[in-house]
């Protein structure tokens, strides 16, 4: 369950200084990606749980949102915050979705964050006006920005509007694919990962019925299977974030089932 900041402080304290993970770290013969989950999926949750909830999956890389802490890197609680981080061992590779526009000294606040936590890719909904000062940012950083899709209705709907926006930017602004939304919108994630290609940064892996509801990762209309494949093929290795909206109050079970019909889909691809 949340609980208050003042909370989260006093419980850090009497957090080990290693933590035992549960269960076994999806793996598999090849894949180079780096495979956790996004902090949405755990938040009902302190930072402290949604940590807890990530490692119970057998996983040790999280991205996380403003839920759980501010974009913020002059937040008085971040040193708190990464205190924790370096307790537990859990890896923090992305942060996001975080809105970027034309003001160029707000962008790089966003930016001296990343730094300021080791974060090389933020995922975001950029305005079109911020992408001049964000091709300047991301060299000057070393920080990715990776385009979050929405889906319907969204300034980032199908793959078409994400190429549009990153074309003749920097190679370094790419694209967080969300395959949940890429269904909802009436697509395939397989296919809009290849359209990408090397513009794939990160992605957020969920799972959709068109016109219906989320479900358990490969229970909707994801073909597990063929995504598997594309990321073998463009030998992605960037943060592979699973997600889950559903059961918010206890996504781990769910989430289980998810992670084991990934697995079955990656042990057949790199196996074959």
């Amino acid at each position: 369950m949340k609980s208050t900041r003042r909370q989260f402080i006093g419980q850090l304290a009497a957090i080990p200084v290693a933590v035992a993970f549960a269960g076994k770290a999806v793996a598999a013969p090849g894949p180079a990606w780096v495979m956790g989950s996004q902090s949405y999926s755990f938040r009902k949750f302190d930072t402290i749980g949604a940590i807890n909830g990530v490692q119970k999956l057998g996983l040790n890389s999280i991205e996380f949102c403003g839920v759980h802490f501010p974009c913020d890197a002059n937040d008085p609680d971040l040193g708190k915050v990464k205190e924790l981080i370096k307790k537990t061992g859990i890896q923090v590779p992305c942060y996001g979705v975080e809105s970027f526009g034309a003001d160029e000294a707000a962008n790089r606040k966003k930016f001296e964050f990343a730094k300021s936590m080791g974060i090389k890719i933020l995922t975001a909904h950029p305005k079109p006006e911020s992408f001049d000062n964000l091709d300047k940012l991301t060299e000057e950083y070393g920080v990715k920005i990776a385009i979050h899709n929405h889906g319907p209705k969204a300034q980032y709907n199908t793959v078409q509007d994400t190429l549009d926006a990153i074309k003749d930017h920097s190679p370094m602004i790419g694209a967080c694919v969300d395959t949940g939304h890429v269904i909802r919108s009436n697509e395939k994630p397989h296919e809009v990962i290849a359209a990408l290609g090397d513009r794939v940064h990160s992605m957020h892996l969920k799972d959709w019925i068109h016109g219906a509801e989320e479900e358990i990762l490969g229970e909707g209309d994801i073909d597990l299977v063929a995504v598997a494949k594309v990321l073998k093929k463009l030998k992605f290795a960037g943060p592979l974030m699973v997600e889950y909206e559903n059961s918010p109050e206890n996504p781990g079970p769910d989430m289980k089932i998810g992670l084991a019909n990934w697995q079955k889909a990656v042990d057949q691809v790199w196996k074959a």
